[in-house]
């Protein structure tokens, strides 16, 4: 075999780079894991260790997946080479996994461009994005770290819905995932495969004439077995709705369908309707609506069933005293919680252990909000200790993140972390509280970082891409119930 010169120094130069780099104590270039036990920022990050978050990037079209023990970036991915013309991606929520920096899944959604708030920044945005939900994939086992597409959703089913995601848990562990729109006013349930299936799919609409709120069933095409509501098909309105938009919506059929939530011990999940205030409840085994929960405070607990027609269940709603936001469970499924916000700014408490959710009661409120800052997002811990919440203010107010403790349902601490903050989750041992704030998708933006128990913020690290959602991958399914599960 003839070896030329070049080839001869070129072999040498890279073998004694190695050995030098070696002795060095330096990474291979391209290593899944980076070794920071050597740099200064190690003692503060250490603690963090098997912590990965995931951050979609609102305004860069991006996902990443950040080591927050190092911290860095561990792998991104691009929505644009999936073909989508300026991607938004929107909400997110991550499968568990053992050991996080060798590989997980876990689910993006994308909407379009059209809520105001992007027209605001940026109108020639208007016409572009599009409805999607992907199955994604971190794969770290090689020596080359990445994030790829495992299946769109979206495509596969033939619906696509752009809002909150969430993972069953507890009886609907390792089974479903939940999608839905306030666009569409639709739930969609599949399952967890990378061929997903259909399991489940709702409509919710309002007649304002006879004040009624129906909630059915629809089903997919009998030939394609799939539905048709891809794109923009099935859109009520041109955008999200923005807070206080539930007042007056451009539809009056829209009720804002936001996400479902899944009970962690109980075969139910809960269909969360924004512009009447209330919450559907769903069996998981029979995917019947069995309660519609009213959380206004001083409106009954739940609104009335006055007939079932087939597959579609209709409710009497003679009036709203308050929109909602977002509503999930508690990590021990003991209690039901409702942001309600714009006209009543405050939370209800539902105890929520009977299996018949018509015995569901309001206990509590946690209130003293004023009619400024309105409860936006919940975010739990794995002992129930503490429920965190994200109180949302209008520019040029920053709004803040509070703790409550569920013994007396009383605010005991507050963060000022950043304008427009958005979602909070805890790290895998629920020792600490992440949270993002995206500075009204355009300005200051960031990750911080909280000690639940000690209230002090232990770090704080900059998100360029103007988060509006983050998680942080559960290691198991049981962690799985304080994650993008029980609460959005």
């Amino acid at each position: 075999m003839r070896i030329s010169r070049r080839d001869c120094l070129t072999g040498a130069f890279g073998a004694g780079a190695s050995l030098a780099l070696s002795g060095m104590g330096v990474n291979p270039a391209m290593s899944a894991v980076h070794d920071a036990s050597k740099e200064g920022q190690h003692a503060l990050f250490n603690k963090f260790k098997n912590n990965v978050i995931l951050i979609p990037g609102k305004y860069n079209g991006t996902v990443s997946a950040m080591d927050l023990s190092v911290p860095e970036t561990m792998a991104w991915y691009n929505f644009g080479r999936s073909g989508i013309d300026m991607p938004i991606p929107h909400h997110i929520a991550a499968m568990p996994s053992a050991d996080p920096y060798k590989g997980f899944d876990f689910y993006q959604t994308m909407q379009p461009p059209g809520a105001p708030y992007v027209n605001e920044n940026s109108p020639e945005w208007r016409d572009r994005g599009d409805f999607k939900m992907f199955k994604m994939r971190y794969d770290g086992s090689g020596s080359q770290n990445s994030i790829s597409v495992v299946s769109d959703v979206s495509a596969a089913t033939g619906m696509a819905l752009g809002v909150h995601v969430s993972i069953g848990v507890g009886p609907n562990a390792e089974k479903y995932v939940a999608f839905a729109d306030g666009q569409k006013d639709m739930v969609l349930i599949t399952t967890i495969d990378d061929d997903p299936k259909i399991v489940k799919a709702f409509r919710a609409d309002y007649d304002p004439n006879s004040r009624e709120l129906s909630i059915s069933h629809i089903f997919p095409d009998g030939s394609t077995g799939k539905f048709d509501f891809q794109g923009r098909k099935g859109m009520k309105t041109s955008h999200e709705a923005m807070l206080g938009e539930e007042l007056m919506p451009a539809d009056p059929t829209a009720v804002f369908v936001d996400a479902f939530t899944w009970h962690p011990t109980l075969p139910l999940g809960a269909i969360l309707i924004r512009r009447h205030g209330c919450c559907a409840i769903v069996n998981t085994e029979t995917w019947e609506p069995v309660a519609l929960l009213s959380t206004a405070k001083g409106a009954p607990d739940h609104f009335n069933l006055i007939r079932q027609s087939g597959y579609t269940w209709t409710y009497s709603i003679p009036s709203v005293l308050t929109p909602l936001h977002e509503a999930g469970f508690i990590t021990s499924g003991q209690f039901f919680l409702a942001c309600n916000n714009v006209l009543q700014n405050n939370v209800a408490v539902y105890r929520s252990e009977d299996p018949d959710p018509m015995k569901w009661k309001k206990e509590n409120f946690v209130e003293g909000f004023g009619t400024k800052y309105l409860p936006l997002h919940m975010g739990n811990v794995p002992d129930s200790r503490w429920v965190f919440f994200t109180i949302w203010a209008r520019k040029p107010n920053n709004g803040f993140i509070c703790k409550v403790d569920p013994k007396t349902w009383q605010v005991v601490a507050k963060w000022d972390t950043g304008p427009d903050p958005h979602t909070c989750d805890c790290t895998v041992d629920g020792k600490y509280i992440t949270t993002v704030y995206s500075g009204n998708q355009s300005g200051q933006s960031g990750l911080v970082v909280i000690d639940a128990d000690t209230d002090e913020i232990v770090a704080r690290l900059p998100t360029a891409a103007g988060a509006h959602d983050h998680v942080v991958v559960p290691e198991s399914w049981e962690g799985l119930k304080s994650s993008r599960s029980t609460s959005v």
